[in-house]
């Protein structure tokens, strides 16, 4: 499946597509204490603006999967854009929080759109050869986007965070324009009339492949998530960081999960199994995750584990977006198995920073090393089990 060469462009273009989404995810976590100053809210309350977002892909992914399958990435990628940057007009002029959760929510499903129509139009724009080196890059839109946003955490006190919500949706307006109009049209892959909802992802389920990485995704995001949305916080409250060098620290932090994501094709393309290389970078997050937030843990350490954490847990995504095409019951439904990952990672991006939240905010920071070292581990048991799928040695 795939073209006889490669569009890198094509690639590129989708690529910047998910850079711009994930500027809806990083634009969060250097916002929440100027949202818990003017709203008055506490830790596990302003959580939600974090966990909102993902709702809608933890409850409908692979479906929505299904719906790119049969209206076509290549439509659906720039809907995906608008329905964004609608989404973050209305947070950025909503009266009191729920309106802007509900705006989370809409944000939310233009991601999902976004983020399965890219990868899946990746897949269609490349040649098998290269297509884990082409995953690779998609692997580090999430990361490199959240770094770029977290970048505007010293403008925040001049511009606010309404600004920041009114400028990405213009932002957002753009890139839809972009798409639309220089993104080229691939060959749609064959049997897309025979595409049928119910049908299509029960397949993908009964696969066990789809659905173990699927699984393996929820940890990763949830400690992901967790990690980088607090450490503003952690921080200012616990370090006496100023917010605008908060927000840059904590950009860098993102940032080094992109080593990871590039790393993992060439890995991948020297042979390296890739249910052991998705379980040693889970270790390291597992022991990494467990000291960070200890007390005696000097800061100095605590945001060196943040680095090196965030740079070996960026093999994950690389390894297990790359696998669709592998993984799929059916060429056709890679979009489907693509939607059932995201909707693994949207659980993480939504259990994690609530749960975590939560539980700092009845126990202290000590208990989010518990929360997430126990969910890491998790995640390395099951990327083992991956043997049993029998698709790769």
């Amino acid at each position: 499946m795939g073209p006889e060469r490669t569009s890198w462009p094509a690639v590129l273009g989708a690529v910047g597509a998910g850079v711009v989404a994930a500027f809806q995810v990083g634009k969060a976590p250097i916002a929440l204490p100027f949202l818990r100053d003017e709203m008055g809210l506490d830790l596990s309350q302003a959580a939600w603006v974090l966990s909102l977002f993902a709702v809608m892909g933890a409850a409908v992914g692979a479906g929505m999967g299904t719906l790119v399958t049969r209206v076509g990435s290549r439509r659906l990628l720039p809907i995906g854009l608008l329905v964004m940057a609608l989404g973050s007009l209305t947070g950025g002029l909503a009266p009191e929080f729920a309106t802007l959760l509900a705006s989370r929510v809409v944000e939310g499903i233009g991601y999902m759109l976004v983020v399965i129509s890219a990868p899946a139009l990746i897949t269609l724009m490349t040649t098998p050869a290269q297509r884990q080196m082409a995953f690779g890059l998609w692997g580090a839109f999430m990361p490199f986007g959240m770094a770029v946003s977290m970048t505007a955490a010293p403008a925040l006190p001049l511009l606010g965070w309404r600004g920041l919500w009114l400028g990405m949706a213009a932002l957002l307006l753009l890139y839809a324009a972009l798409v639309h109009l220089r993104m080229p049209r691939p060959q749609r892959p064959p049997g897309v009339g025979e595409v049928r909802l119910l049908r299509d992802v029960g397949d993908t389920l009964r696969a066990r492949g789809p659905l173990l990485l699927a699984a393996t995704f929820v940890p990763y995001s949830a400690a992901y998530a967790a990690l980088t949305g607090f450490l503003p916080t952690l921080l200012i409250e616990r370090m006496g960081v100023p917010p605008g060098t908060a927000g840059v620290m904590t950009a860098l932090v993102t940032a080094c999960n992109i080593i990871g994501n590039v790393a993992s094709g060439p890995a991948l393309r020297l042979g390296l199994p890739r249910r052991k290389i998705m379980a040693a970078a889970f270790a390291v997050m597992a022991v990494g995750c467990s000291g960070i937030f200890l007390p005696g843990t000097p800061p100095g350490l605590a945001y060196g584990l943040c680095l090196i954490v965030t740079t070996c847990a960026g093999l994950l995504p690389g390894c297990i977006l790359g696998s669709a095409s592998v993984y799929a019951p059916r060429p056709i439904l890679v979009p489907v198995t693509l939607g059932l990952f995201m909707q693994g990672s949207n659980w993480g991006l939504l259990l994690g920073p609530v749960v975590v939240g939560a539980a700092v905010s009845a126990w202290g920071w000590t208990s989010a090393s518990v929360v997430l070292g126990a969910a890491t581990l998790g995640g390395g048991a099951m990327a083992l089990a991956l043997r049993r799928a029998g698709k790769e040695p």
